[in-house]
């Protein structure tokens, strides 16, 4: 053998070596996909928050067909997730109910309310919006409270006769149903006549009088939110709010909807607590009249609706959660303390550009959200959202 074979053998055996070594390397690991941007229950103490759930089969992957159907299996699909937890749904105390179409509202509530006690219903709040995610008819979002409960009803309200409890107490906390403009004691329920402002002057008083069978009023109230079919509504809403609703006002969440029952032109719900209320306000942030930017209640902080109009979708996730920080910030809160969202979208599109730039804020156990589009927003707002706060009380 030549000295030229020799050294083309050697070179041929060490080649092979590397081929053999580089095959038996360990294949480089795909980046494992992400999981959703958000957690379906968090749990804070006796309170569970829920995550919005819609009508889709969690071993097919199949959205139900028909809204009873559909309402159906969301309200299975709430069931598994607060047995896993320990709770039932005579532990729920609040229930947001969001439709794309208003005249579903009655085969859905005889469904809903098929699932639950009839002594220990809820307080509900049902709107109706523009689309929900992948391409529901319904969607439920809960809180549920353990321990005892008092189901309030003012004095000429009867139980039973509506699929909710027009307030529910836990504790020192009062979960309110939305109220719109309806006159008591009318049967069928009638809308008072007049404008906006005689709306939300009827929806106040109707609230006051839930308050006031719990023995609290409007200087209890810690979280508002207000739903209206139409932005000219927005001025007149709240120069009546303002006036009936003392300081420190509550945080306040308005949004623009599709139907409200009873074609109703505002409905508004609230959170009342007979705990000390601090409002935040952090260093630059402007004031508000309307409202309070947060408000700390005992181990729970409640924030203002943030909206914004910035030219991408990036943009605009990034100026509303960099304020939503800096004030729970202020209020000695963390994001990682925050355990309920609701994102409200012009258009559904912005999506997938919502949830990329909103995973930064959240990496690690995401608070539970409920997202929808929404036919409108305030001014030239494209994007809304709205969030709550809570620590465990050792903390």
């Amino acid at each position: 053998m030549t000295k030229r074979d020799l050294l083309g053998l050697t070179v041929l055996c060490a080649f092979g070596v590397l081929c053999l070594a580089a095959c038996q390397q360990a294949p480089v690991e795909e980046p494992a996909p992400a999981g959703p941007p958000f957690s379906s229950a968090i749990e804070v103490d006796d309170t569970l928050y829920l995550s919005g759930q819609v009508g889709l089969d969690p071993e097919t992957r199949e959205m139900a067909s028909g809204i009873e159907a559909e309402t159906k299996v969301t309200m299975e699909n709430l069931k598994r997730e607060l047995e896993a937890k320990g709770y039932g749904f005579s532990d729920v105390v609040a229930t947001h109910v969001w439709l794309t179409d208003m005249s579903d509202i009655g085969p859905m509530s005889q469904v809903y309310r098929s699932f639950l006690e009839q002594d220990k219903l809820p307080s509900r709040t049902t709107v109706a919006v523009s689309e929900l995610a992948l391409g529901a008819s319904v969607e439920i979002a809960m809180v549920a409270v353990q321990g005892e409960k008092q189901y309030v009803y003012p004095e000429g309200t009867e139980p039973g006769k509506a699929p909710y409890s027009p307030g529910v107490l836990a504790g020192d906390r009062l979960f309110v149903s939305g109220q719109a403009g309806v006159i008591p004691g009318t049967a069928p329920p009638k809308l008072v006549e007049g404008d906006v402002k005689a709306h939300v002057t009827q929806t106040l008083k109707n609230i006051e009088t839930v308050l006031k069978a719990a023995d609290m009023d409007f200087s209890n109230v810690v979280s508002t939110e207000v739903f209206m079919t139409s932005g000219d509504h927005f001025g007149p809403m709240s120069e009546t709010y303002v006036s009936m609703v003392p300081d420190p006002k509550p945080a306040r969440v308005p949004i623009l909807v599709s139907a409200i029952p009873l074609n109703s032109p505002v409905e508004i719900t609230m959170i009342a607590s007979r705990e000390e209320k601090t409002p935040v306000l952090p260093e630059g942030m402007g004031p508000s009249s309307a409202y309070s930017r947060g408000l700390k209640v005992g181990n729970t902080m409640y924030i203002a609706g943030v909206f914004s109009a910035k030219e991408t979708v990036e943009e605009r996730v990034n100026d509303c959660l960099d304020r939503v920080k800096q004030i729970y910030e202020a209020g000695g809160f963390a994001m990682s303390d925050v355990v309920e969202a609701r994102v409200y979208l012009k258009d559904w599109e912005d999506y997938g550009g919502m949830n990329a730039a909103y995973r930064r804020y959240f990496p690690e156990n995401p608070p539970t959200r409920a997202t929808m589009e929404v036919p409108d927003s305030p001014g030239t707002t494209r994007i809304g959202m709205a969030f709550v706060a809570a620590k465990p009380a050792a903390e």
